[in-house]
């Protein structure tokens, strides 16, 4: 019994050496790409990772390639390995199934999603302004001329400035890592699309009454704030940020 332990003992000793071997060879080989010690580990894990995960020895290379250029480009920004990708493990995982992306498609949901959500928000402001300001002030109600309190007029630009204003927004956000459009520029597209709007504003208040009703201030109140919890359950459903803060687009 007391000589087996001696053959275990060293039978261990020889078995992490050759661990250390390997390590050493491996890191060697990551060395030269001039990660962190920490990113250098991270990629060797991932490394025994993606082999004990089975993925094939002819995919490896590339997806190792791919990790060290994303990890030496977040070195420059201070990014650790973990903060990007999470745990080697975890990331094997995400290279060996990686998600589908369709970039179109995802835009499209957004702008879809945006535009309902800012449809909704602008209805519900309007149609409440206007119910206040009629309890407030009922001889508003006696013009000849409805114009923009009425109720078509008010889904007209409504809808109209949810589709633009939803455009705007993801104009004014970066795409893919691409760095957002020079101030100005943003500025220039937040004042047309302004002016857009007030344009069709305008034209809607040109509407003939007869198909642009005026309804019942109490009318007005009751669509505003239905549109309104209307809207907070959009947003909490597909996780919407439009006009105002909270929540967060998805991509």
């Amino acid at each position: 019994m007391s000589e087996e332990q001696p053959r275990n003992a060293q039978a261990g000793q020889l078995q992490k050496q050759r661990e250390r071997e390997q390590r050493q060879e491996k890191g060697s080989a990551f060395a030269k790409y001039g990660l962190t010690r920490k990113n250098e580990e991270f990629v060797y894990q991932l490394n025994k990772q993606l082999e004990r995960q089975d993925v094939p020895e002819e995919k490896r290379p590339a997806m190792i390639k791919e990790t060290i250029d994303k990890l030496l480009a977040g070195q420059k920004k201070g990014q650790t390995a973990k903060s990007m990708f999470g745990t080697p493990t975890e990331y094997a995982k995400e290279l060996k199934n990686p998600k589908p992306k369709d970039t179109k498609m995802n835009t499209q949901r957004s702008m879809k999603l945006l535009t309902i959500d800012n449809s909704l928000i602008f209805f519900s402001i309007f149609t409440f302004m206007y119910g206040i300001m009629f309890l407030l002030s009922p001889e508003i109600l006696k013009t000849k001329q409805y114009g923009s309190s009425g109720i078509t007029a008010i889904i007209l630009v409504a809808v109209i400035g949810g589709v633009l204003f939803s455009y705007i927004m993801l104009q004014l956000q970066p795409v893919n890592g691409k760095k957002a459009r020079p101030m100005f520029i943003r500025i220039l597209i937040l004042i047309l699309g302004l002016v857009a709007w007030l344009g069709i504003y305008m034209m809607a208040s040109w509407l003939p009454n007869v198909i642009n009703p005026r309804l019942n201030a109490w009318v007005y109140i009751v669509f505003g704030l239905l549109a309104f919890g209307g809207d907070l359950y959009f947003r909490n459903k597909y996780h919407v940020a439009g006009v105002y803060g909270g929540g967060r687009r998805r991509r």
